[in-house]
Formats: C-alpha cells, structure tokens, sequence
C-alpha cells in the first residue's frame, strides 16, 4: 500500500513564493531590458571598410631601398645633379679659351674684280714686243693667310679666370649634390614617419574598437547609457578618419621619395643608422662651416672671376703683336701683283682711344667685384645663423624627446587604469575617450619629434658642410 507523505502548512507557503518568483522575474528582465534600437543605431560595431582594414600592411610591399641606396639612386638619376655636371663641363671649357688667344689663325679670301677697261703697256726698245698689263679687265684673286699672335694681354687673365670658373663650378656641383641628398633624407625620414604615424593610428583604432565593444556589453546589461555607446561610436569612426588620412599622407610620402630618387613604386624603407649627435661648441661649428662649406667656396671663387674679368678689362689697354704671312694665287698676273708672291709682315696694334668704352667696362667690372665680395659676407653671416638655428633645433629637440618619452609611457598607464575603472563603473566613458586620444597624441608627437630630431641632426651637419661628403668627388 503506497503512503503519502506528510505536507505541512510551511512547506505549502515555500512552495507558493517559489512559484511565484518564476512568473515574477522574467517580468523583471524584460522591464530592466534596454530599449530596441533601429537597424541605424545596431549595437554592432560597425563593419570594417577596405581603407582602414587592420590587418591591411600596403606600405610593406614593394622593393627594399635602403638609405644610402637612395643616395646613390639620387645621384644617378637627379636632374640638378645632372645640370651641375653639365655647367662643370661647359667651365672646363673657359681654359682653352686663353689657349685660343695664342693659338695660329688660318684662313683663305677670294676676290673677283672687273675694271671699267684694262691698262697696259708696250716696252720700248728691244722689249718692243713686250706687253705688261696694269689692271686686267678681269681677274680672279685667291689668298691664304696664316697669322700667329705673338703677344696677347689677355691671355693670362683670361687663362685664370677659365681655371677660377672651373674651381666655382666643382664647388657649386658638390653644393648641389649636397643639397640633394640632403633632400633625398628628409624625404626618406618623411616616409619613416609617416609609416610609423600609420601604425599609432591602427592602434588607436584598435583600442576605441576594444572600448566600443566594452561599453556595448555594459549597456546590454544596464550598468551604462546609450550615450557612452555612441560616444564609442564617435570615437571610433573619428579614428578611422584620421587612419585614411595618415594612409594618404604615407602614399605622398613614398610618392615624393620615388620622384627624388628616381624609381618607380611601391617602395619599402627600412630604419637607418641613427645619426651622432655633435658635442662641439657654436664657435668650432661656426668655424668648421666657413672652411667646409661648399657654397662658401664657390662665392670665394666668384669674387676671383669678377677680379679676373676685371684684369680681362685692363689687358686691353696694352699693345698686341701678331705675324702675319699671306699667299696669293692669281689667274692674270700684273706688274704690281705676281702670283704666289707671298708677304710677311709683322704688325703691332697699339690702343689710343675707343671712344670710352673701355673706361665704362672698367667701371663694371670694379661693381661686380664689390658685389661679389659684399655676397660673401653676407653668406657668411647667413651660414652662421644657419648653424645657431641648428644647434639650437638639437638641443630643442633632444629636450622635448625625453619629456615626450615620459609622457607616452604616463599616458599609456593612465588609460590602463582608466579603462579598468571604466569596467567596474569607477569611471565615465568620457573619461576613457580623453586617455585614448592623450595617448594617440603623445604617441604621434613622440614620431614626429623622433625623426624631426634625427633630420636636424643631419641638418646640422648640411650647415657645417660635412654631410653626404663620402658622396662627393674627392678633388
């Protein structure tokens, strides 16, 4: 016989509330549920677009180029380097002009003549039959006329200044090289920034995406407000916005670097030998500058150019002796002219007056001198103040770099700890949203001061006149 077990009046109310908790809390969820939301405002991250894929590397294809394979490249294929060494050859040129002063001058003259009737005469005596003819009716006359300067006062001058241009234009071509690996640097560094700048972006990206899906679970759950969910929102297409417009910035990056080296893309750069920074005082650099730089040079040489044309002037004050030989060939001999009956003659050519032309060329010449030599000094103060600039940007930026290193590494632990207190409710999404883009700031300007810091260490150097010198002919 099957029993029943005793219920007591205890255990009936037990089970009355335990019934009723199940009716009464589905009710409570749904009450306590977020409101639905349009399929605009989906809680769902939003989906990954082509531009701003992270796992995308674009700018890690192409062929490796090294920064002194740019150099190289830049030399070979530059066009002012190119230009450079033309106007070097076109002055190798000037010294042979002197030697042209010196040098024999050949040339052969034809005349054609016919006279109003011909005039001759019948000798006398036993030459009765004899006729000797004065001016033919026709004739035909052809000369050869070699002539040998023998003394030129413009030769000398003339022969320096071809030496001094050609002195001018190898200092200003290793100016130019200079200033175009110089160029071929910033570009390179440029590039290097710019890829790492893409790189912070992504990682920004990456951290508001985390904080999106942070805030997006809290809310599922109650703990925060759709605001702090569009404001991730906000935060997120934001960085993306700027993640394209650094990936632009890159592709000019790259593109200039091609354009100044000369090849084609896409191109890959990789982390050079960071440069040494100086440790001598304003005035040995200042003093390095003046003896180094190439431009300074080429104005020295200037100032030589203008005193030699002045000389050039001066020369033709003095006499010229030339030798002169002449050979005739002619069709109707007369009893004045023979044929091959050659002459030598030895001239002189002494300058009395010219009308003044000379005087005024002089003159010239003396403000050309002036300006050449005022030009230098000006240079020179310009390259000082060249060369404080750059000191002075070092030591700024050797400051900056190792606050902006400490800051990077206190904004990294701030947002660490802001977004664990945002994930217990100890703190707002605003205050997750200013970690994050303190953080991205720092970061950014911790790149840029980098490689702006390397860059003026180079510059530095261009100021002084000791960059790219293993590129340079070794004269």
């Amino acid at each position: 016989m099957r029993t029943t077990p005793n219920i007591t009046a205890k255990q009936h109310r037990m089970r009355a509330c335990m019934l009723g908790l199940l009716f009464i809390l589905p009710a409570h969820a749904l009450a306590q549920s977020p409101p639905s939301r349009d399929p605009a405002a989906t809680e769902t991250a939003p989906p990954q677009d082509a531009t701003v894929n992270m796992d995308e590397e674009s700018f890690e294809t192409g062929q490796m180029l090294r920064l002194e394979e740019a150099y190289q490249l830049a030399l070979s294929n530059e066009e002012q380097v190119k230009i450079a060494a033309h106007e070097l050859a076109k002055s190798e040129l000037l010294p042979w002009r002197a030697v042209t002063l010196l040098t024999p001058r050949a040339e052969i003259g034809g005349t054609f003549t016919r006279n109003k009737e011909e005039i001759a005469f019948t000798g006398a005596g036993a030459a009765a039959s004899t006729t000797s003819i004065i001016r033919p009716l026709e004739s035909w006359q052809g000369t050869f006329t070699l002539t040998q300067p023998i003394f030129q006062p413009a030769f000398f001058p003339t022969l320096r200044l071809g030496k001094e241009s050609v002195r001018q234009s190898e200092q200003r071509q290793d100016f130019t090289k200079q200033e175009v690996l110089f160029g071929v640097a910033r570009a390179y560094y440029d590039a290097l920034r710019s890829r790492e700048q893409v790189r912070v972006a992504r990682d920004t990206l990456k951290l508001t995406k985390d904080e999106l899906k942070q805030a997006q679970a809290r809310f599922r759950v109650g703990e925060v407000t759709k605001t702090d969910v569009l404001r991730a929102e906000v935060e997120v297409a934001r960085t993306e916005r700027a993640l394209i417009a650094n990936r632009n910035a890159l592709q000019l990056a790259f593109a200039t670097l091609a354009r100044v080296v000369g090849v084609p893309e896409p191109l890959r750069v990789a982390e050079p030998t960071p440069p040494i920074s100086r440790g001598e005082p304003y005035e040995q650099l200042v003093a390095q500058a003046y003896g180094q730089r190439h431009d300074l040079r080429a104005q020295a040489s200037a100032i030589e150019v203008s005193r030699e044309r002045k000389h050039q002037v001066l020369a033709r004050y003095a006499p010229q002796i030339n030798a002169q030989w002449q050979y005739p060939r002619l069709d109707t001999p007369t009893f004045a002219n023979r044929d091959e009956f050659w002459v030598l003659t030895l001239n002189f050519q002494v300058p009395i007056f010219d009308g003044g032309v000379r005087e005024l060329d002089l003159i010239e010449q003396q403000e050309n001198l002036t300006q050449s030599e005022l030009q230098l000094e000006r240079l020179k103060k310009d390259v000082g103040i060249e060369v404080k600039q750059t000191v002075l940007a070092v030591e700024t930026l050797e400051a900056t770099l190792e606050t902006l290193k400490k800051e990077v590494a206190l904004a990294e632990e701030n947002y660490r700890i802001t977004s664990k207190q945002y994930g217990v409710g100890l703190a707002t999404s605003l205050d997750v949203n200013t970690a994050v883009n303190t953080l991205n700031q720092v970061r950014t300007q911790l790149i840029d001061q980098t490689y702006a810091y390397q860059v003026s260490l180079l510059a530095l150097d261009r100021a002084i006149g000791l960059f790219g010198q293993e590129y340079l002919t070794q004269r």
